[in-house]
């Protein structure tokens, strides 16, 4: 497994508890031990969040018809004849 180092400033309080609690040559272990956790977590709920608004669109005819509507205007007027992009007009 590569490795890239990555500069970090901690309040002085947390470094001096983390220096006390974990040996110097177990902390970026331990240090990348709790970002993977975090980031992993924070994966889930966004995964969470989409799994809900997928079955809301699919279970709410009146969200559905929303995002139908949204998804319309997205694309309003970006795209020109047959699907090729419009050219600017010139002001």
């Amino acid at each position: 497994m590569s490795t890239q180092q990555i500069l970090i400033r901690l309040p002085e309080e947390v470094a001096d508890r983390l220096k006390a609690a974990i040996p110097a040559r177990q902390r970026n272990r331990f240090i990348a031990d709790l970002v993977a956790t975090a980031v992993a977590r924070h994966d889930d709920d966004l995964a969470k969040v989409a799994a809900a608004v997928t079955y809301e669109e699919k279970h709410d005819p009146r969200l559905a018809r929303e995002v139908r509507d949204w998804e319309a205007t997205v694309s309003d007027g970006l795209e020109g004849r047959r699907g090729t992009r419009a050219k600017p007009q010139a002001r």
